[in-house]
């Protein structure tokens, strides 16, 4: 079995330079994430009251999520046109695609401030606000329990980024998720597997150097059922690197997989996208300088939840190199902009990274790439949606944009698979290489 295609099964299951960044002040008070509570001066962005946490009428999961805003219409379509009029609130990436595609839109809606999570998340972010310190160089955090948030109002770019690590829409979720390659001409071919993941309080780790547990395994093609791995990742990067395991079908073995992590090409994308791209960002910050450079009014990805309608057929949502600009949703949201720089001497197919994180939820919005030139490369989507069957924020899609290939990378895409489970019971034992010997046919 090729490495390549078990990086596919990470790639599915694990699921930036910005110029003139105006950083916003942050005034009153803050939610338990940190997140600015009250709207912002124009009245385009509202107060948080507490976000989505209750499913509309006739939700079923079996049929997928039911779109509170069906009835919307966008407010205005950011396009080559009126670029220059809205330029302001977006990233060199987003510029970039309106740019080089004369097709590819964005449509801005109304904003709604949807993101929130469980009592018992809310609860432990608050009550362990304070706690929690970098080690090590800020390659490991101390001093947390159960928290999503360890920093919610972080001081360097090195807290904002172990905040995206460790935020998680849920304890434990089950998912199916699918993705390919398309652009340039190309015919996608779909890949798809299945995965559970639990964060270390629910398998009785809150406190340890666990900070998630994954084990998953290809479903489609059928040439690559069989594959699969194990993930323990840590919050010590310094003492303690990621563990992962693979199931060599093959030869009928269970392998140490030390390749994935940072710049490894991610299986089943064309080497479109480095592991660590997965998620926006995952794994060890250690090659990169962080720089937290404050906030900033921005067009992200948000409810997506027409994007996630079960009745859509992935041949049919996608217009070449992107999505279907009228399956997608913009809003306007304040976001935290992180900028990673390759540190000295360090290795990585990018030279900076830039992040725009959603204050509310501290997920990964849009993410801008740079080649070892300093030059744009690639454009990274997050296509965010309130899963309030969780309740936590969650994700419709992602997309990353090579912008010299012309091609792009699709990933957990669930439309023709079954639903996202949440909180799943789990146990300990189903998290190692003796539970990821039984997945081997």
């Amino acid at each position: 079995m090729r490495f390549e295609l078990l990086r596919g099964v990470v790639a599915s299951a694990m699921w930036f330079a910005l110029s003139g960044t105006v950083a916003i002040a942050q005034t009153g008070s803050v939610n338990a994430l940190g997140a600015e509570i009250a709207g912002n001066a124009a009245g385009t962005i509202p107060e948080w009251t507490g976000g989505l946490t209750k499913a509309p009428a006739g939700f079923d999961p079996k049929k997928g999520y039911v779109d509170p805003f069906a009835g919307e219409k966008p407010l205005f379509v950011v396009n080559q046109s009126n670029l220059a009029q809205h330029e302001k609130f977006l990233p060199a990436g987003q510029i970039a695609l309106i740019k080089r595609y004369p097709n590819y839109s964005i449509p801005v809606y109304k904003t709604h401030r949807t993101s929130a999570f469980s009592s018992e998340m809310m609860t432990s972010i608050s009550t362990e606000a304070g706690k929690a310190k970098l080690a090590h160089g800020g390659l490991a955090v101390e001093g947390i329990q159960s928290t999503s948030v360890p920093f919610p109002q972080p001081k360097n770019g090195l807290e904002a980024v172990w905040n995206t690590l460790l935020r998680r829409p849920a304890q434990t979720l089950r998912s199916h998720t699918a993705g390919f390659v398309a652009g340039n001409g190309s015919k996608p071919i779909t890949f798809a597997s299945s995965q559970t993941i639990a964060w270390a309080p629910a398998i009785g780790k809150a406190g340890s150097t666990l900070l998630f547990a994954l084990i998953g395994e290809s479903t489609k093609p059928s040439a690559q059922s069989g594959e699969a791995l194990l993930v323990l990742d840590t919050l010590n990067f310094k003492e303690d690197a990621r563990n992962a395991w693979i199931v060599n079908s093959g030869q009928r073995r269970v392998l140490r997989a030390p390749e994935l992590v940072h710049a490894a090409p991610a299986g089943n994308t064309d080497a479109l996208r480095t592991v660590d791209d997965i998620y926006g960002f995952n794994g060890s910050p250690e090659r990169f300088e962080w720089k937290l450079q404050g906030k900033r009014e921005m067009y992200i990805p948000y409810n997506n939840y027409k994007l996630s309608d079960k009745s859509l057929k992935y041949d049919n949502m996608i217009n070449d190199a992107f999505l279907k600009p009228e399956l997608t949703r913009f809003e306007l949201h304040r976001v935290w902009v992180i900028e990673g720089t390759l540190k000295q001497g360090a290795e990585h197919i990018y030279s900076k990274r830039t992040m725009y994180v959603d204050e509310d939820s501290w997920y990964v919005a849009l993410m801008d790439q740079y080649d070892t030139k300093g030059e744009l490369w690639r454009v990274k989507m997050l296509y965010l949606m309130q899963a309030y069957d969780a309740p936590g924020l969650y994700t419709s899609g992602e997309v990353q944009h090579d912008l010299n290939a012309r091609k792009s990378v699709f990933s957990a895409f669930q439309n023709e698979e079954p639903a996202t489970e949440f909180n799943v019971p789990v146990k300990a034992g189903e998290f190692t290489p003796a539970a990821l010997r039984k997945l081997m046919r």
